[in-house]
């Protein structure tokens, strides 16, 4: 992967929608080369797909939580399956990741309402080997809004 991938990879991060054109502009190449290079960042997995940004206080999620996990007798990667499994809606689980130290997994969830979030909270509490939770709630985020620092070697 080159500056000029790195260059790719950053411009989509921040505008999924760009078209194949807009990109060649961006990076001085022609838009069959833009092409080819965008066909090799997805099949090395570089590019695993191209999603929206939702706004999800417009959808009525006004809480975001984060729900840190603490499992005990199963493996961790086995309830953080188990827990992703879970049909809480209208809540939801938006991320899940397996994190080092005193607790397992740590869980971005979204509510519309805090009944909601502590229902959603209380499915997590009974699946098998959880054994304790800790939830923050967010008041508000942001994108980062240049990542080429963060794409560079």
């Amino acid at each position: 992967m080159d500056d000029i991938d790195r260059n790719i990879v950053n411009l989509l991060w921040q505008e999924g929608r760009l078209s194949q054109e807009a990109l060649a502009r961006a990076v001085n190449l022609s838009r069959p080369a833009v092409h080819d290079r965008l066909r090799r960042l997805e099949t090395d997995g570089v590019i695993e797909g191209y999603g929206a940004r939702v706004n999800w206080a417009a959808l009525g999620y006004l809480l975001t939580a984060f729900v840190w996990v603490r499992t005990s007798g199963v493996r961790c990667q086995d309830a953080a399956s188990d827990i992703l499994r879970l049909r809480a809606e209208p809540a939801l689980i938006e991320e899940c990741h397996r994190v080092a130290g005193e607790w397992c997994l740590l869980l971005k969830v979204r509510a519309r309402t805090p009944l909601e979030l502590e229902g959603l909270i209380d499915q997590i509490r009974d699946r098998p080997g959880v054994i304790a939770t800790m939830t923050t709630l967010a008041f508000s985020d942001q994108m980062a809004l240049n990542h080429q620092s963060l794409l560079t070697d």
